[in-house]
Parts: structure tokens; C-alpha cells; sequence
């Protein structure tokens, strides 16, 4: 296992990751440590003869310091991957310095040693990633000599919260205000993902850590352009790409998450035991909660998950590496997944086959018609009619939820304004927004009677209006809908819409009563036993009278005396 020590052609403020090897206690240390002007041109080079001379990386993973960036490096080299990990750090205050340490035990050094993986780190500050490609010190050239030809690019914001504290400790109070790191962070990283993967090789995998809120389409997820960044930059900045997939272009393969509990282990807090060892220790959960469950985030059951569940980082960074290095394979008719991945209780982590169970899974549900998005389904015995239950559906169903007060209520933003059905068997509940004072359609229902059942999926709506993919957040009403849908396949029933479908029960096996073992007794003597009764039952008189007592005798010879 080779470690490299490289560098990015950067400006003397800029702090570059140099990969050292320095053995305290069992683990190997990577310091992050800042460089002089006088060392940035020899960075530099070595950093470009490294990217010549040395094999392309399988994986390139961009993110800030620690956090799930460094758990998928480190995974992706346990698995025997060639590993590239690209820091992105937050601007530091003049003065100050970022200075960090990435710590390996030794058993992990020794699993990536013998999976023969490596890992290789350099980074930047997001300040100099943003600056204009014409300006000599812009550090996108570098990303791009040191990324070229890597096989996937793995990108995530988790960390920029803890790097802007970092930040923010060296500044005073004042300071802290005006601060937008996280927003710097978040740009460069977008920015460093857009130079790599213009550089990876042909067909390279490209895959997502994204929260569950972060990016899932509409305006309101896209940065603001100029600002503060144009400002800082007197309009000489890079052009930012305003989301992930912008700067990744074209299907990419995005994994959500909840609230994220777990560490790296460089982190103190990857420590099995809260506080210690103790007489009666605590565990963290993220040696407690490792099963995991994987759902489309277009989903019901996926907006419920990524919404308020948690998430290992562990697993996270565990299924980003395995569709990064292409263990997993996914259809090429999908393009790319969208899933979102909750975590369980359970002491052991998923083996090979459970991950290849559950990206099948997925990919399965995401294959099917409805492409993950089903709401909703019932099934019945049969339906008589499916054209006859349609139009109950748009023409009596439908008008009168649409016209109750939980409906009609929602003033603002889209909601559901009328219904139709589009086939015999096919009914759409059509959602409705004002865009520049013009009505357009923002999303849909389908629901479609089949002749055993009723299904409802989320839909499209006026490509033409930005709103021709499939919104993976849920529609506003959405849910009250669904509840109601409920209803109308009792109501189905009760008008004769449909059959009730019949429960078939299974037959008791029937017990199995074990035969009474007789045992014969052998008589002592072969005289016959006799069943007569004794001799009182036969009338006969004791002989003599028996005392029935010490009291009874003493008052008897008192008499006679």
C-alpha cells in the first residue's frame, strides 16, 4: 500500500491535505496541515507528476473534512479501491490556519493493505475553488489534473456545519454574523465535482450523499446567483453550478438520509461507549443500529423514512462506495436511483448479500410502471365494470373531496382542482399553480382500476412548465387524498363497484391424538382376584368394642366403682 504525498497549485492563504504517515499508539495519522507560499509550486508539481505517473483512481469522493467524505474514502479503500479523497475546507480568517488529523487504527490499515487499496488527500478551500478560471490561482485546474480519468466521483455536504464551528471559534462575535461558510462550502464543493467528472473517464459512476430535504427540484433548493460570493470576488467568480446533479450532469445515483448519528474514526466520537467504560456502559448507536431499510424517495413509504428517521453514517458511506467501485449494478433503463436509507436496531452490519438484496429491491420497484412512485393500493375479488368504477371515481368521488375544506383550504402554492378520467380504466387528479399569473399543471394522481384492484401513483405534469418529472417530494393534499382513496374502495363495495375480496383462511391440521400403550401385569400368584366385597359391607359385628379415647375409658371405670 502506497500513501502519496500530494498538494493543488493553490495561494499561499489556502490549506493543502498532505498525506503523512506518523505511528502513535496503533493508528496512522493523515495531517492536514497549511503551506507556504514558497512550497505551493512544488505541491503543485509533485501533485501533477503523481497524476501521470500513477494508475487513474477508482474513486474520487469530494467533501468536507471528515463526516461521511471520510467514511467513504476509508470504506472504498477497505474494499480494495484506489482512493482519491479531495477536502473542501471553509475559508479561515487571516491569522488562522485549518489544521486536521485523519486517524486509521491499524486493523483498518491492515484490512486496506491486504484488500490492496490506497488512499490519496488533497484539498482547498472553498474560496479558492470559486475564483474565476482565467485567475492564475484558482485551484479547479488542480482538481482537474488530479481527478482525470477516475472511474466514479462520489460527492457530500455532511461535515460543513462542524467546518464552519471550526471557522467561527477563531472569529469574534461580529464576525460570526456575517459569516456564510456553509453557503462557500456547499459552491466549492459543486464547482469541484463539475471538474472532475469533466475529467473521469467514459461512463464513470456518480453518486450523491445527499440529507433528505436537500436538492429534491423546484426553485427553491437552487442558489441565489452573485450575493455574497460575487461580492467577495468583484465579479471575477467560477459559475457555480446550482445543484449536485447540475455539476455531475446527467443521471446520477443519489442516497439520502435522516437525522445522521455515527463518526469516522478519526473522530472521538467513534468510540463503542459513551463516556468510557463504566460498570454499566451505554453504547452508541452506531455500533447498536446497523440494519438498514432502503426505499425510493419518490415513495410514501420513502418520504416517510427520509423524513424523520436516522441514518448510519457507517451504512451510508457502506452503499455509496459499493455503487461508487460498481458492486452494485444498477439498470441501465433506470439511469440513476433516488433512495433513501434508514437505519434499525442491530448489533451486525449488512453482509454482500443482504446489499445486493436491497439495491435489487429498489431497483425493482423502480423499474415497475409506476416507477416507485405507488400512494396507494387495494385489491379486490373483482370488478364488474372497470370503466363503470372510473367514472364514479372522477365524476363522484373525486368532486366532492376536492371540494371539502381540507382541499379547497390550501391557498398557497399547487393543490388538486379537478379530475378526469383519460381512459376507461384511468382516472388523474390534476394539481394546479400560478406561475408568472399563468395556470400550469405541477403534478398529477393516476389512479387506475384493474380487475382485481385500484392502484394510485404520483405523476408528471407540464414538462413545457418546468414540471414534466415526477416530484419526489409529496404534493400538497397529497396525503389527504391517499387517506380518502381508502374510503372510496369501502364505498366501492358497499355500491356494488366492486367484490369484496374473500379471505381464505387455512384448515387447522388436525391433531394427532398419540394411542394409550396398554402394559400387562403379571400376576404374582395364579389364584384369581377376588372383586368381593370385605366383611363389614356384609353385615358382620366387631367382636368386642374398642375404646374410642383416654376420656371415654376413665368415666366407664368411675361408674363401675
Amino acid at each position: 500500500m502506497r500513501f502519496l504525498p500530494v498538494g493543488c497549485s493553490l495561494r499561499a492563504s489556502t490549506v493543502t491535505c498532505v498525506a503523512l504517515l506518523t505511528s502513535i499508539s496503533g493508528t496512522v495519522g493523515f495531517t492536514c496541515s497549511p503551506f507556504s507560499p514558497t512550497a505551493s509550486s512544488a505541491l503543485a508539481s509533485s501533485l501533477k507528476e503523481a497524476a501521470r505517473s500513477d494508475n487513474t483512481p477508482d474513486v474520487v469522493v469530494i467533501s468536507p473534512p471528515g463526516g461521511l467524505g471520510e467514511i467513504a474514502s476509508v470504506e472504498a479503500a477497505r474494499l480494495g479501491g484506489s482512493v482519491r479523497w479531495f477536502v473542501v475546507s471553509a475559508p479561515s480568517p487571516s491569522g488562522s490556519a485549518a489544521s486536521s488529523t485523519l486517524a486509521l487504527t491499524s486493523d483498518t490499515l491492515a484490512a486496506i493493505e491486504q484488500a490492496g487499496g490506497s488512499i490519496e488527500l488533497a484539498g482547498s478551500d472553498a474560496e479558492s475553488l470559486l475564483l474565476g478560471s482565467d485567475d492564475g490561482s484558482s485551484a479547479a485546474s488542480a482538481v482537474a489534473s488530479w481527478c482525470r480519468g477516475t472511474k466514479s466521483v462520489i460527492c457530500t455536504y455532511d461535515g460543513d456545519e462542524e467546518e464552519k464551528r471550526r471557522v467561527d471559534r477563531a472569529k469574534t462575535a461580529d464576525d460570526r454574523e456575517l459569516g456564510n461558510e456553509v453557503k462557500a462550502i456547499r459552491s466549492g464543493i459543486r464547482v469541484a465535482a463539475r471538474e472532475a467528472i469533466g475529467v473521469a473517464s467514459s461512463g464513470a459512476t456518480k453518486v450523491a450523499m445527499l440529507y433528505s430535504g436537500d436538492e429534491m427540484g423546484g426553485d427553491a433548493n437552487k442558489e441565489k446567483k452573485g450575493g455574497l460570493l460575487q461580492g467577495l470576488f468583484g465579479g471575477n467568480a467560477a459559475q457555480i453550478p446550482d445543484t449536485l446533479s447540475d455539476a455531475m450532469k446527467g443521471s446520477i445515483n443519489v442516497i439520502r438520509y435522516g437525522e445522521l448519528f455515527g463518526a469516522a474514526e478519526s473522530s472521538p466520537e467513534s468510540s463503542p461507549f459513551i463516556g468510557g467504560p463504566r460498570r454499566d456502559p451505554v453504547v452508541r448507536d452506531m455500533y447498536t443500529m446497523r440494519s438498514i431499510r432502503m426505499d425510493p424517495t419518490i415513495s410514501v413509504s420513502g418520504n416517510i423514512l427520509s423524513g424523520g428517521s436516522k441514518s448510519n453514517r457507517l451504512a451510508i458511506g457502506a452503499a455509496a462506495t459499493r455503487l461508487g467501485l460498481g458492486k452494485i449494478s444498477i439498470p441501465s433503463k433506470i439511469g440513476g436511483i433516488d433512495v433513501s436509507l434508514s437505519s434499525f436496531a442491530g448489533t451486525d452490519g449488512p453482509t454482500e448479500e443482504e446489499w445486493n438484496a436491497e439495491f435489487n429491491r429498489v431497483s425493482e420497484m423502480l423499474s415497475s410502471p409506476t416507477g416507485g412512485a405507488t400512494l396507494f393500493s387495494a385489491d379486490f375479488s373483482s370488478v364488474p365494470s372497470t370503466k363503470r368504477m372510473a367514472e364514479w371515481i372522477a365524476t363522484k368521488w373525486a368532486p366532492a373531496i376536492l371540494r371539502s375544506y381540507d382541499i379547497a383550504g390550501i391557498r398557497v402554492g399547487a393543490r388538486p382542482v379537478y379530475a378526469v378520467q383519460t381512459a376507461d380504466d384511468t382516472v388523474e387528479l390534476v394539481w394546479q399553480e400560478l406561475v408568472d399569473f399563468n395556470s400550469v399543471t405541477s403534478g398529477k394522481m393516476i389512479v387506475q382500476v384493474s380487475e382485481n384492484g385500484m392502484t394510485a401513483s404520483r405523476g408528471g405534469g407540464d414538462a413545457a412548465a418546468g414540471f414534466g418529472a415526477i416530484s419526489m417530494k409529496p404534493l400538497p393534499g397529497e396525503d389527504i387524498l391517499v387517506r380518502r382513496l381508502g374510503d372510496a374502495a369501502s364505498q366501492a363495495i358497499e355500491k356494488g363497484l366492486a367484490v369484496k375480496p374473500i379471505v381464505t383462511k387455512d384448515k387447522p391440521k388436525a391433531e394427532v391424538v398419540a394411542e394409550p400403550i396398554v402394559v400387562a401385569a403379571v400376576a404374582a400368584t395364579s389364584e384369581p382376584v377376588s372383586t368381593d366385597s370385605g366383611p363389614r359391607s356384609a353385615g358382620a359385628r366387631r367382636s368386642s368394642e374398642r375404646s374410642r379415647g383416654k376420656r371415654r375409658v376413665k368415666s366407664e371405670s368411675s361408674e363401675e366403682s
